[in-house]
């Protein structure tokens, strides 16, 4: 039996706590890049971290198989040994993410073709194509390689398949694409007629009499492409990445069905719902740095991370951190700042309180060679132990004594956007210089963050239970099965807030016949009888006071609804913008502008004051971050602050502070980049 593993598999939602029997508290580390004589100090400082876990073999096919056929397995077995004997135990990697030479040299027909025309040529990483046949093959037969090998061992206690599918690029265009897209083609549609149907290529007389006159649909070669082609293409890359993953998931559990499996994430052009009902949960890559380095104030980068983070909950429920950042990362033209004191601490905190189980900072020591010589681990390139170690070590002291504590919690959240990368991938094929559903939503989780509501992020295809309130941020494509869903949640007592040019499209990204919103029509009670963009140059919406709209403009009919705000300005002056319509038990409110910078903060208020929101805390600053993680045991209250001063908090339910284990009462001082945790009652 697994040691990190307890109780049975529960359904794929986006509130489902992992099977964890501990944190997962480590890092990745390559012991091929470093003289054995290093590897037992490093296991050593390891165990006075307190580390549990460790990663291992992403990049080492190369050292794995030196020579196809030839395996060579020592070195992470007596790894694995010493490591175990120090009280971390491994999460194994499939090497896929980096071919070696041997196999690139035989079978050149596996390197990914770019859309420009190059072929990637071997010297970095994820240079090759997912449908290539030949690099399946390998793929499998590493895999099964390895899980034979290490079946036996007790300190594997779990896999990582491959590295960050989709990572910098996505895109291939190679003769194995152009093979396998028709075929994926032909068994979605079956007949040649059902496509031509589907796309709609009686326009500019692209209709096709077989699926071998398809091509990929290259962007620009010499026009615009058909967007239901471009959104089939985006939907055959996540196909080839899931298949390529499920593949090598079925050697990994038919070898041993007691580990658990993970990826790390997220990227696009990849449906990582779909991706994820093969693992036993999602990883997600976490370099705040990428964002803090660039956000206006720390606020808005922690509010950026946290947006990131709910994302990828959204998947499949709780997460662990396969990579959180370590210190500084940097390659080519640039460097991250050096986490302050306290930062690197405070990063894996908010990972916790957005729902990740297990943290592994990346990377253990900074490589002297490669690509990135630069991209900081916890120790320098010199191993010796500094501030960055101290505080790793602090973190795993911490981390094992809350894990009684937060194991079997969730994410409470009370206001769910949906998110799904195929609407975004729709979006993308023919977009009109608007920005995707995901980056208009980021805005109003940006401002429900700052106002302290409980807020995240739901798949479609995920229940809605327990959801105050619903957001459908500008999600151009539905179904009847979406519709009758939205339906039902506000029937039975919830509010929709449905953002423009929702509900415009089918699922095959062609524009409905209906009028607008399409299958939400009779659920919103209104139709839209004008459209256009750039509304913010000629009009302002007049709700309790005059508000800017953005980007794109509707004006409404209401059939049922009540008219809430109305367009000033022009021939529109006086029609209605924001609608309210009651349904059953619920509400539905339609905003006929986009969400951006300069709406999110005026609809936020709007949709929680109809759907009787609350914020977790009142009088809380914004760099004071604010999260609740529950189970039926109880709440665990996540207080960070962000900023560079003191805050005094007051109004607290006042409770039990269980990483100092001191009681709060309703007042509370938190130092700059510093965590309560507060265990309250219901």
């Amino acid at each position: 039996m697994n040691p990190y593993l307890r109780g049975k598999p529960l359904p794929q939602t986006h509130t489902r706590p992992p099977r964890l029997s501990t944190i997962l508290f480590g890092a990745p580390y390559y012991p091929e890049h470093w003289d054995p004589s290093m590897w037992e100090r490093d296991a050593q400082l390891m165990a006075k971290a307190h580390f549990n876990t460790v990663r291992m073999a992403e990049f080492a096919w190369d050292r794995l198989e030196p020579r196809k056929g030839t395996s060579a397995f020592s070195l992470f077995k007596e790894v694995n040994a010493l490591l175990g004997g120090y009280g971390s135990r491994t999460i194994l990697c499939t090497p896929t993410a980096t071919p070696p030479r041997w196999l690139t040299r035989a079978h050149p027909e596996v390197l990914r073709v770019m859309p420009d025309g190059r072929r990637c040529t071997h010297g970095s990483r994820q240079h090759a194509c997912y449908a290539s046949e030949a690099f399946r093959r390998h793929g499998r037969r590493i895999t099964r390689a390895m899980a034979q090998a290490f079946a036996q061992d007790p300190n594997v206690v779990g896999w990582q398949t491959d590295n960050e599918l989709n990572c910098g690029f996505s895109e291939c265009v190679c003769p194995n694409c152009q093979v396998e897209y028709r075929r994926f083609l032909k068994r979605k549609y079956g007949s040649i007629d059902a496509l031509n149907g589907a796309w709609g290529t009686a326009f500019w007389a692209l209709t096709y009499g077989d699926f071998d006159d398809v091509e990929i649909p290259y962007e620009r070669r010499p026009g615009s492409e058909n967007p239901s082609a471009r959104l089939d293409y985006y939907r055959y890359l996540s196909h080839i990445a899931v298949r390529f993953q499920r593949e090598q998931v079925r050697e990994l559990r038919r070898a041993n069905p007691d580990w658990f499996v993970i990826h790390n994430g997220i990227f696009q052009h990849l449906d990582y719902y779909e991706l994820s009902k093969d693992l036993d949960f999602l990883g997600f890559d976490n370099y705040p740095a990428f964002r803090l380095d660039t956000a206006p104030t720390k606020a808005e980068g922690a509010a950026c991370i946290a947006s990131r983070l709910d994302q990828a909950r959204s998947y499949a429920g709780n997460l662990i951190v396969p990579e959180q950042q370590g210190g500084p990362g940097g390659q080519k033209a640039y460097l991250h700042d050096n986490p302050r004191p306290g930062e690197m601490r405070l990063w894996s905190y908010q990972s916790l309180a957005h729902g990740a189980d297990g943290i592994l900072h990346f990377r253990w020591r900074t490589c002297r060679f490669g690509a990135e010589e630069y991209w900081c681990g916890i120790l320098d390139h010199d191993s010796v132990p500094r501030r960055r170690y101290r505080e790793a070590q602090q973190e795993g002291a911490e981390f094992a004594r809350l894990a009684a504590d937060l194991l079997g919690t969730h994410v409470h959240i009370d206001v769910g956007i949906l998110h799904s990368p195929e609407q975004d991938d729709a979006h993308r094929a023919l977009s009109l210089g608007l920005p995707t559903p995901l980056e208009a939503a980021e805005h109003l989780h940006r401002a429900l963050w700052m106002g302290k509501f409980a807020v995240g992020y739901v798949n479609p295809a995920d229940g809605f239970h327990g959801l105050k309130l619903l957001v459908v941020p500008h999600l151009a494509m539905c179904d009847q099965e979406l519709a009758s869903k939205l339906t039902h949640y506000v029937e039975k007592g919830g509010t929709l807030l449905i953002g423009a040019r929702s509900a415009t499209k089918n699922m095959d990204n062609v524009v409905i016949e209906e009028t607008p919103p399409g299958l939400l029509r009779d659920l919103a009670g209104i139709t839209v009888e004008e459209y256009g963009k750039r509304p913010e140059r000629h009009y302002r919406i007049i709700l309790e006071q005059e508000v800017m709209p953005a980007l794109w403009y509707e004006v409404l009919q209401p059939t049922v609804a009540k008219v809430l705000a109305t367009w000033r300005g022009g021939h529109i002056d006086g029609q209605p913008a924001v609608t309210l319509a009651t349904v059953g038990e619920g509400k539905v409110i339609y905003v006929g502008t986009y969400l951006a910078r300069e709406t999110a903060d005026w609809i936020a208020r709007l949709a929680v004051q109809q759907a009787a929101v609350e914020p977790l805390l009142t009088d809380v600053p914004s760099a004071v971050e604010v999260t609740i993680r529950e189970s039926e045991r109880g709440k665990l209250l996540f207080l960070l602050n962000h900023g560079d001063q003191p805050h005094t908090l007051r109004g607290l339910p006042g409770g039990l502070d269980i990483l100092h284990n001191e009681p709060v009462g309703e007042e509370l001082q938190l130092a700059p980049r510093q965590v309560a945790i507060i265990a309250i009652g219901d």
